[in-house]
C-alpha cells in the first residue's frame, strides 16, 4: 500500500513537472514545441509524458484552456462609444496574449478544433454585436460592419501580433488603430 502512495505521488510530481515545462515551452515557441524537448526540461521519460497526456493536443489544452477561458470571459468596456470601447478590448486583448506564443498561435491558426477555442470565437463575435448595438446610438462603426467583421478583425490582429518583434510593444496599439481607422464611420 505504502508503495502505491509513493508511486502515485511520484505520478503527481511527473505531471506538474510536465506542465511546468509544456507551458513554459509553448508559451516561449508557440505550437512547434517537440514533445521530447518538453519531456526533457520536466526531467521525465517520453512515454512518462505520453502516460499522463496521451497526445499533443491533450497538453496543449492542459496547458492553455484557462488561457482561452479567460479570454472569453473578457467583455466590452462599459464607457466610452463603440470605437474606443473596441480600442480598449482590442488592445487589452493582443496585451494579454502576446507574451503566450501558444495562445496566439491557435487563434492565428484559422478554424477552430476544439470547444475552448470555439467559445473564445463565439464570445468574440457577442462582444462583436455589444459594439453594433452601441454604434446604434453612438455611430461610431461603419453601418455595414458585422459582428463577425469585427471578431475577424481581431483574429486578424492576433495574426499581426504574432509578427510583431518583442523589442516593438507600441505596434500593438498602432495596428490596433489601423485597424478601427477601417470599421469607423
Amino acid at each position: 500500500m505504502a508503495e502505491a502512495r509513493k508511486r502515485r505521488r511520484d505520478a503527481v510530481a511527473n505531471k506538474e513537472r510536465i506542465l511546468t515545462a509544456a507551458q513554459e515551452a509553448f508559451r516561449t515557441q508557440g505550437l512547434s514545441v517537440d514533445m521530447r524537448a518538453v519531456a526533457a526540461s520536466a526531467g521525465v521519460g517520453v512515454g512518462t509524458l505520453y502516460r499522463h497526456f496521451p497526445t499533443r493536443d491533450d497538453l496543449l489544452q492542459a496547458i492553455t484552456g484557462a488561457d482561452l477561458t479567460d479570454l472569453a470571459a473578457t467583455r466590452l468596456p462599459a464607457q466610452g462609444s463603440a470605437i474606443e470601447a473596441l480600442r480598449e478590448f482590442f488592445t487589452g486583448t493582443l496585451n494579454q496574449v502576446v507574451g503566450n506564443k501558444a495562445v496566439i498561435d491557435l487563434l492565428a491558426a484559422g478554424a477552430p478544433s476544439d470547444a475552448e477555442l470555439e467559445r473564445c470565437l463565439e464570445h468574440l463575435r457577442t462582444v462583436g454585436r455589444e459594439a453594433l448595438e452601441r454604434s446604434a446610438t453612438d455611430h461610431t462603426l461603419a453601418p455595414d460592419v458585422t459582428a463577425d467583421d469585427l471578431a475577424y478583425q481581431l483574429l486578424g490582429l492576433v495574426r499581426i501580433a504574432q509578427l510583431i518583434p518583442e523589442h516593438e510593444p507600441d505596434m500593438i496599439d498602432h495596428h490596433v488603430t489601423l485597424a478601427l481607422r477601417g470599421l469607423a464611420t
